[in-house]
């Protein structure tokens, strides 16, 4: 396969591996004017899907109406190009790709990390999933394990023989303390996709600190956890905190737990990383709680709901 050298003078410094369209010539000449030059690559631990595209102007640049979406798949490989783009050339691609793909870091097989378009449900392509946080993650006032075990379900019924979740909440931690303790345990179960729940904690230890400090803490030890996660090929998803019935736990403070919130979520779109905002299922529900802190068997229905993506209104299964 001949690459023709760029006729473009903006220097290249964001490497993307594409294993679809982007991958097209007709698809490189309309985003960026050129046929971009191109290192064979591959991916470890993924495998393919179909993913159907409605955007009439994403078809017509593709020529395509199903594209190739990324599962997680243990033990697979996934071929493909490494491209070097421009900064102007990588928001270009962004804008091509439909609202199912997000950009996020993939360790290639043959030359590091780079940026690739893979699914925007983070947990519905994973395989083997770790969730480590509090006592909430945990199921805490629950019977059954709480939302947790009710995803864990779902997940694991979904495919028995490959799907795998490994709950490794712990009660009473701050985010800091599960980071710091959640590197080998992750490793340990070879999870591909670990979603962090935590951060209340943070706020009711911070030791004099105020909500400011504690956000920046927490992010930057987030950051670090990502930095360790992402080289392995692992997809860390941060959820935010739930609202808290302050008039029963007045030792928190609602506008702090709320920046705490909008931290997380702006961290999460600028440093392009996955949030999952759980607030709106409680906020203002005091019902929900058994205690002004812990949801109600009810409130993790509605969390389960939300995080695995169920059905609010589910009809017959079928199989």
């Amino acid at each position: 396969m001949s690459n023709p050298e760029p006729t473009t003078s903006a220097a290249p410094s964001e490497l993307v591996f594409s294993f679809g369209t982007l991958l097209d010539e007709k698809v490189q000449q309309s985003l960026f004017g050129y046929r971009v030059n191109m290192l064979e690559d591959f991916l470890i631990g993924h495998g393919t899907t179909e993913v159907v595209i409605t955007d009439l102007d994403v078809i017509a640049k593709s020529g395509k109406k199903v594209h190739l979406g990324l599962v997680r798949r243990e033990g697979d490989t996934v071929s493909g190009g490494l491209l070097a783009l421009s900064p102007d050339e990588l928001a270009a691609a962004d804008a091509y790709e439909v609202d199912a793909y997000a950009r996020r870091r993939v360790p290639t097989g043959a030359h590091g990390q780079a940026w690739c378009y893979v699914s925007a449900d983070s947990l519905d392509v994973a395989e083997r999933i770790a969730l480590i946080g509090d006592s909430i993650a945990y199921g805490r006032c629950t019977r059954d394990g709480g939302w947790a075990a009710r995803v864990a379900s779902r997940h694991i019924t979904r495919d028995e023989e490959n799907n795998r979740f490994f709950n490794l909440a712990w009660p009473g931690a701050t985010m800091l303390e599960i980071l710091d303790a959640a590197e080998a345990e992750v490793a340990a179960r070879r999870a591909d996709t670990v979603l962090v729940a935590a951060g209340i904690n943070d706020l009711l230890h911070a030791d004099g600190r105020g909500g400011a400090q504690v956000g920046q803490d927490v992010i930057a030890r987030l950051e670090s956890f990502c930095e360790a996660m992402e080289p392995q090929g692992r997809r860390v998803v941060v959820m935010s905190p739930n609202w808290v019935d302050t008039t029963l736990v007045p030792c928190l403070d609602l506008g702090e737990i709320l920046d705490l919130r909008e931290t997380l979520r702006s961290w999460s779109e600028r440093t392009f990383r996955d949030f999952l905002d759980t607030w709106d299922v409680l906020a203002d529900r005091p019902a929900l709680f058994s205690d002004g802190l812990h949801p109600t068997a009810e409130g993790h229905r509605l969390l389960a709901e939300v995080v695995g993506n169920f059905d609010l209104h589910p009809g017959p299964s079928v199989s």
